[in-house]
């Protein structure tokens, strides 16, 4: 009568621990699936909000192309101040052509290939509104916090 007892015990001990073991794998699996898909979801929000500032620099250029003398051009554009729940820094990376946009937390970084005819200028904005104005000092299109 003795061993049956233990038996018992020890079945149920065994149970519990390999349904603790899967219902912890299950967890581990699920919060790293939620991860991924938050990082690709961000990712694709920097990618259209980095088309749209693109476009707001390539629309600026051409004014300032078609401009006779100093032209003042400038464009204000409001975006989200947060993409899933991280801020950005969206960034004119004026050597390589190119618009950065980088969130923090967690990190996820974007490029866009910029097409002008006017130089660019090293400048960076956060997230919300975005200027995008000819500086007509140093004769290069720059990016701010409007």
């Amino acid at each position: 009568m003795r061993n049956r007892a233990v038996s018992t015990t020890l079945s149920y001990t065994l149970s519990l621990a390999i349904a603790s073991i899967l219902v912890s794998g299950l967890l581990i699996a699920g919060g790293n699936f939620v991860e991924s898909r938050q990082e690709q979801v961000i990712r694709d929000e920097l990618d259209v909000i980095g088309q749209q500032v693109a476009s707001d620099i390539a629309r600026i250029d051409r004014l300032v192309v078609a401009a006779d003398g100093d032209p003042t051009a400038r464009l204000n554009h409001t975006f989200p101040e947060r993409v899933s729940g991280s801020t950005y820094q969206v960034s004119i990376d004026a050597g390589a052509a190119e618009l950065s946009l980088e969130s923090t937390s967690p990190e996820v970084s974007v490029t866009v290939r910029l097409k002008s005819r006017t130089s660019l200028g090293e400048s960076s904005a956060g997230g919300g509104v975005i200027t995008v104005f000819y500086d007509e000092s140093s004769g290069q299109l720059e990016v701010r916090d409007g």
